[in-house]
């Protein structure tokens, strides 16, 4: 739940009903709501990202031409051919083969588009001998366990691939714990780690035959996981079940410096002692909160998941997307005029939301004061009640991970959902809003003596 807080004096600020109010108190505001989910590019494409798009589909074209459009797990069955790699930026084909390229190739790449160009890069593998080698990590189409005398725990190959370049295969692993578990953070020293990569190296080359590049990877997480059944290594932006059977989100996962100790995070006012579990699916466990790892004024706790732990990602897209989450790469400061982005449980992600104002003092309808917020606003959904806790951020890295801005306390600027639905929509009517007030990760962080877990 999200609860709202008064009206600043600003003119662009309406004075909010309490969002615990029941549907039939629901006001009704001309806006209608979009499908403002995530980073949108529609929302920003310029002329250089609609030309890149336009050259993206012209050289995927040509690949089509050079593979005879057989789809990328086939084509293997193409004589010599190992990888291509295609460079939109650059209007550029890499081409990976073994051997002379064929008659048939060669004509591709000798009428190419003006100011397209290409190269073909010698490859030590064609994909079929690296199909071929990969079988033989496989047994009954399951990748093999490899015995280890550096660890008790069996060897259990958790992915491979041909190598891009073609140079061999790109294998890696973890201990076998058993069926879907694995280590959370790696159990190993690191020499004791780099001699158990160098056997599970020498094993793979002596099965297969190829040259194998190898590297220590835990087992991937199934993509059955969404935000409303989330399991550890807990992620933020995941749905809460409060002690008072309400929805929350989760924060971020954060690290109490004094003791290592990794911690998901929620506001404060969802609950600061007691249990939590996940929104739908089994409601498992998360954990507990506890006033020792919580702020009111800062309107945030860090939830104890016992012998669980807290992850480094976020969860992207809308409220009942599978499997989509992107790594937390740090943390920044706010500025006025700022774009950010949500992604709660209740409501999904929601970007283009622009800081109107920071360093405001804010009284909750808790009657606690939070003392340090920012104010951020969108001409769309910025967010829906239910949506306390979770995570505010910007892009980072091309918007392939998430800086962390802070976390949601309270809404502001009651708007239509229109057609919108929320996670709880089963139990109220969805009531959405345009303005989101969020405590600054940064001094959340600070107050805490946290560190942000990030990856």
């Amino acid at each position: 739940m999200v609860l709202t807080v008064a009206a600043l004096a600003a003119a662009s600020i309406t004075t909010p009903a309490l969002a615990d109010a029941s549907p039939s108190q629901l006001p009704s505001g001309a806006a209608t709501a979009g499908a403002n989910h995530g980073f949108d590019p529609a929302k920003g494409v310029g002329l250089h990202d609609a030309q890149l798009m336009s050259d993206q589909e012209k050289l995927d074209k040509i690949v089509d031409q050079i593979t005879g459009g057989l789809p990328e797990y086939d084509r293997a069955k193409i004589p010599g051919f190992s990888e291509v790699e295609v460079d939109a930026a650059h209007r550029h084909l890499r081409l990976h083969w073994k051997g002379e390229v064929p008659a048939s190739v060669a004509k591709v790449l000798a009428h190419l588009p003006a100011g397209f160009s290409a190269e073909v890069v010698p490859a030590k593998y064609s994909k079929a001998e690296l199909h071929a080698a990969r079988d033989k990590l496989l047994s009954n189409g399951q990748q093999k366990d490899l015995a280890s005398k550096v660890t008790p725990a069996a060897t259990r190959i958790t992915s491979v691939a041909p190598a891009v370049d073609g140079s061999g295969l790109d294998v890696t692993y973890d201990e076998d714990r058993g069926q879907g578990r694995f280590d959370v953070r790696d159990s190993l020293a690191p020499s004791v780690r780099q001699d158990k990569t160098s056997e599970v190296e020498a094993a793979a080359e002596s099965l297969t035959g190829v040259q194998a590049h190898v590297r220590y990877q835990a087992l991937s997480i199934d993509a059955q996981a969404t935000r409303e059944a989330d399991w550890s290594p807990w992620q933020g932006g995941g749905g809460l079940q409060t002690g008072g059977g309400t929805i929350c989100s989760t924060g971020f996962g954060v690290t109490r410096k004094s003791d290592g100790k990794k911690l998901i995070t929620t506001a404060y006012h969802c609950g600061a002692q007691g249990p939590y579990y996940t929104w739908s699916g089994s409601h498992a466990f998360v954990g507990t909160a506890k006033l020792e790892n919580a702020s009111a004024t800062n309107d945030i706790v860090g939830i104890d998941p016992g012998k669980n732990t807290s992850g480094n990602r976020v969860w992207d897209g809308p409220w009942n997307m599978t499997g989509y989450s992107k790594a937390v790469s740090g943390w920044g400061n706010n500025n006025v005029g700022d774009m950010v982005c949500t992604s709660a449980a209740n409501s999904g992600a929601h970007c283009w939301l622009y800081i109107q104002q920071t360093d405001i003092s804010v009284t909750g309808p808790n009657g606690v004061t939070r003392p340090d917020v920012e104010f951020a606003y969108s001409d769309d959904i910025a967010a829906a009640n239910g949506d306390s806790g979770g995570p505010v951020f910007t892009g980072s890295n091309d918007w392939t991970t998430d800086e962390a801005r802070g976390v949601i306390t309270a809404l502001d600027n009651t708007m239509d959902c229109g057609s919108f639905t929320t996670a709880d929509a089963w139990q109220r009517k969805p009531w959405c809003f345009h303005g989101v007030y969020y405590v600054p990760i940064g001094k959340i962080l600070h107050d805490q003596n946290w560190s942000l877990n990030t990856g």
